[in-house]
């Protein structure tokens, strides 16, 4: 049986370097959590942090740098 659990993913945009965050469910086991978000991660943007469990979500603002 595979179980899935609500993880928050926090993600930064390669061009611009905004973060934003989404909660996505992924498999229990931490590992293959990373594994199976960092493959389902939207190009053009790549994982900074996987959290277990439903914490705030940041909305992507672009910041001049």
């Amino acid at each position: 049986m595979n179980v899935h659990v609500p993880y928050t993913v926090i993600f930064q945009d390669d061009n611009t370097g905004s973060v934003s965050s989404e909660v996505t469910p992924a498999p229990v086991d931490s590992l293959a959590a990373q594994e199976y978000i960092t493959k389902a991660c939207p190009k053009g943007k790549h994982v900074v942090a996987l959290l277990r469990g439903v914490h705030s979500v940041i909305p992507g603002v672009p910041v001049s740098a």
